[in-house]
C-alpha cells in the first residue's frame, strides 16, 4: 500500500532511512510518529512523509527505500493569521504529486486542511481536545486552529482518536455523531525490552522522581510538582527531582521560578535531550514519573514510564492521562492541583519498597498488553483498507 503520512515529527530519528539524511532538519520534536512511519515500513508499505520545518526555504525531498519524506516551509510568524494558508497550499501540491491511495493526517489542523484538499482518501487522527487548547492559551493563534479544526470536522469524514477523552470532546464539540474509532498511541518493543530489567534498587532517602513535560504552562502544572518536591524534601532530604523537556533547562522559566520560591534544592534541570537519550535516563536513573498536567488527550510521558516499569503518578481528573493508566488499576491517580496530594503520594512510593513494585508492574503490564506500536499500526491498516474499500464503492 502506497501511504501518505502527514504530521510534524522528529526527522532526525529518520535520518538512517534516507539519503542526505543529515541534512533532514531538526525542528518539532514528536517521536512517536516517526515511529509510526518506521512500522509501516517494516509491514511492508511504501510511505511519504509531508511535514514542514521553520526556515527550509523551497520544499525539499529525500528518498530511502520505499520511503520519501517531503518538507515544506513553515513560516516562523504569521501562520494563524491565515490558517496556515501559505503551508497549506505546499503541503497539498505535494500530496498531489505523489501517487498515495490513502493520506493519513495527524492533528485537526493544517496537515489535515491540506490532505482533504487532495481529494485523496484521508484519515484524520485527532491529538488533542481544541476547545481545551484554547482554555489555557487564550490568543488568536490558538483561535486560528479552532477554526481549523471545525473546517476538518466539517469535510472529514474519517476519524480516530488516541483516546476516548479525545473522541468524546470531538463530537461534543465539533462533530456530534461522528464515527470515531479510538486508536491510542505506541511505543516500539525496544523500549518493553529495557523496562524488563530489574526495578531499580535505591533506597527511600536517595530516590529519584522526573518530569517530562513540555513547555511551562498552566496546562502542564509544574508548579504544582515543584512545590510537592520541596514537601517530599522534608521527609527525605536526599530524594532527587529530574525534570526534562522545554522550559525545564537551567536558567529557563521552570529554573528560574523554583530559585525565586527558594525551591530548587534537589531539582535537576535537565531541559530538552534527544530522545534515546531521555528514554535511556528514565530507564536508568528515574525511581518514579510524576506527571502533573491537568489537561492532555493521551500522555505519552506516562506511557513511556509504565513501558520502562516506573510507577507513574498523574491526574485523577486529567483527560486522557486517566485512560492510559487504567483509571488508577497501573498507576497512582490524584488530585495533582494538590501539592500536598501529590507529594503524599510521592512519598508512598519511596517509603514502601512492596508498593512500588506492584504499581509499577500493573503499569507495565496494561502499557505491554494495549500499547505496543506493532498492535496500534496493525488496527490503523485495517481502518486504511476498510477506507479504501468504501471509497471504490
Amino acid at each position: 500500500m502506497n501511504i501518505g503520512f502527514a504530521t510534524q515529527t522528529s526527522l532526525p530519528l529518520l535520518r538512517h532511512l534516507v539519503a542526505n539524511g543529515e541534512r533532514l532538519p531538526e525542528d518539532y520534536q514528536f517521536a512517536p510518529s516517526a515511529d509510526w512511519v518506521k512500522e509501516l515500513l517494516r509491514m511492508g508499505h511504501n510511505v511519504t512523509v509531508f511535514t514542514t520545518a521553520a526556515g527550509v526555504g523551497e520544499a525539499t525531498t529525500f528518498r530511502g527505500n520505499r520511503l520519501k519524506i517531503k518538507v515544506a516551509n513553515r513560516r516562523r510568524k504569521g501562520t494563524g493569521r491565515d490558517f496556515y494558508a501559505a503551508e497549506r497550499q505546499q503541503l497539498t501540491q505535494m500530496m498531489l504529486e505523489e501517487r498515495c491511495e490513502i493520506i493519513h493526517a495527524h492533528w485537526t489542523y493544517e496537515y489535515a486542511l491540506a490532505a482533504l484538499a487532495t481529494g485523496i482518501p484521508t484519515l484524520v487522527t485527532i491529538h488533542d481536545l481544541p476547545w481545551n487548547v484554547l482554555r489555557y492559551f487564550r490568543d488568536a493563534h490558538r483561535a486560528a486552529r479552532l477554526v481549523m479544526a471545525y473546517e476538518v470536522a466539517f469535510r472529514g469524514k474519517h476519524f480516530t482518536a488516541v483516546s476516548d477523552d479525545a473522541a468524546k470532546h470531538f463530537r461534543r464539540y465539533l462533530k456530534p455523531g461522528a464515527k470515531i474509532a479510538v486508536a491510542p498511541n505506541g511505543l516500539p518493543d525496544a523500549i518493553f525490552e529495557m523496562g524488563k530489567g530489574q526495578l531499580r534498587a535505591g533506597q527511600a532517602d536517595v530516590f529519584t522522581f522526573a518530569t517530562v513535560l513540555q513547555g511551562w504552562t498552566r496546562r502542564k502544572n509544574p508548579t504544582a510538582a515543584l512545590k510537592a518536591f520541596a514537601i517530599v524534601r522534608r521527609e527525605l532530604p536526599a530524594a532527587r527531582l529530574l525534570m526534562f523537556g522545554l522550559g525545564y533547562q537551567v536558567g529557563g522559566p521552570a529554573h528560574d521560578w523554583a530559585v525565586q520560591q527558594n525551591i530548587e534544592n534537589g531539582v535537576t534541570f535537565a531541559g530538552v535531550l534527544p530522545y534515546m537519550q531521555l528514554i535511556k535516563k528514565l530507564c536508568e536513573e528515574v525511581d518514579v514519573l510524576v506527571h502533573p498536567s491537568v489537561e492532555e488527550s493521551f500522555s505519552m510521558a506516562a506511557l513511556e514510564g509504565m513501558a520502562l516499569r516506573k510507577p507513574v503518578i498523574a491526574g485523577r481528573s486529567t483527560p486522557g492521562v486517566r485512560q492510559v493508566l487504567g483509571f488508577g488499576e497501573a498507576g497512582i491517580l490524584v488530585d495533582v492541583r494538590d501539592p500536598a496530594a501529590l507529594a503524599e503520594a510521592m512519598i508512598q512510593l519511596a517509603r514502601n519498597p512492596e508498593y512500588l513494585t506492584r504499581v509499577a508492574e500493573s503499569g507495565y503490564e496494561r502499557a505491554s498488553k494495549l500499547y505496543r506500536l506493532e498492535a496500534v499500526m496493525t488496527q490503523y491498516q485495517e481502518l486504511y483498507k476498510r477506507i479504501l474499500g468504501s471509497s471504490a464503492c
